[in-house]
């Protein structure tokens, strides 16, 4: 059984820097990961390449597949989005909830576990990988690798910063994926 752990980046700034905030998020979860890892990735985004070396981690492979996707297709669905999440929605839930964005969440879904699958096969058998990615490319990640509903595996609240999901897999097929919450 090979292991993929993917974490949310920590909170960051207007410039991708992580904040005070941020890194006390990432000191925490680091005392949640299982260190050594075989493998380290991280998307090519400032954020995620920071909270992995908050993590303890430098020299991490970039993949820009786990990385957040360009909005412009997003963008006609703008001003519905915005309404969801006045009304209480999180991004990624409000993103899931207009029916017209799940096939675009699902093809964003479909690059990053391509990335997953990738990163599996190249570790040895029992092997673990760590990649730091992002809040609405891990959810349709983990709905795609599955099959199953956003609500059923999240419930109606998108992973945090630093939280995420282990996936383990089996002859490349998923095994299992367990959701990672951290107390707040």
């Amino acid at each position: 059984m090979r292991i993929v752990e993917v974490r949310r980046h920590a909170e960051r700034d207007a410039n991708e820097d992580l904040t005070a905030r941020g890194l006390e998020q990432a000191a925490r979860a680091k005392d949640t990961l299982d260190f050594p890892y075989d493998a380290y990735v991280t998307s090519a985004a400032k954020r995620a390449r920071l909270t992995m070396e908050a993590f303890g981690v430098r020299g991490a492979v970039v993949d820009e597949r786990i990385g957040p996707r360009q909005k412009p297709p997003f963008a006609s669905f703008g001003a519905r989005h915005e309404a969801l999440m006045r009304g209480g929605m999180d991004p990624a839930t409000a993103w899931f909830a207009i029916e017209e964005c799940l096939p675009l969440l699902l093809e964003n879904g479909r690059i990053a576990w391509t990335a997953v699958e990738e990163i599996a096969a190249r570790l040895p058998e029992s092997g673990r990988a760590l990649a730091v990615s992002h809040g609405g490319t891990i959810e349709p990640l983990a709905v795609v690798a599955t099959g199953d509903l956003y609500e059923a595996m999240f419930g109606r609240r998108e992973l945090a910063y630093t939280e995420g999901v282990r996936l383990l897999l089996q002859g490349g097929q998923v095994h299992r994926i367990d959701i990672i919450r951290l107390p707040e």
